[in-house]
């Protein structure tokens, strides 16, 4: 693969990364509760993916000040959505955690997430999607590598 065509498969991916984003904030908005903000929310679905989170980690995934950032979980921790958990190592780090409650929102909105894209992908044929499947678990694979290099 030369560099245009690599240059090409990197805008792709931006460009693919742009329209799911927006597909996703478009269901996260259908299946959300009026009680959630979309940043309350995408709070939510960033915890859940990382167990052992901390407030810094979760401003950066967020893109928002770390004020900001206590102020959502001051909002998630008074909604029951999250619960604060000391380090047992080291007591001055706080990870945040997903409460029941905030595990079954998440795993509910996953849910109406996949039966809608899956109501997407039924126009392609089992090559087509053997083919993407296959793609996401490279791309994956390689991203997952590189964070651990």
């Amino acid at each position: 693969m030369n560099k245009d065509e690599k240059q090409d498969l990197i805008h792709n991916m931006s460009q693919f990364y742009i329209v799911l984003q927006r597909e996703v904030l478009d269901l996260i908005a259908e299946s959300n509760n009026s009680e959630l903000s979309p940043l309350l929310f995408n709070a939510l679905h960033e915890i859940y993916l990382d167990e052992y989170i901390i407030p810094s980690v979760l401003s950066k995934r967020l893109s928002i000040t770390i004020p900001n950032t206590s102020r959502c979980l001051h909002s998630l921790t008074k909604m029951g959505y999250v619960i604060k958990v000391k380090d047992k190592a080291d007591k001055r780090i706080t990870h945040i955690e997903l409460s029941l409650k905030g595990i079954d929102l998440v795993q509910s909105s996953f849910n109406h997430m996949d039966e809608s894209m899956l109501k997407k992908v039924e126009v392609l044929n089992s090559g087509e999607l053997a083919k993407i499947s296959e793609s996401f678990l490279i791309l994956m694979s390689l991203f997952k590598n590189r964070i651990k290099e």
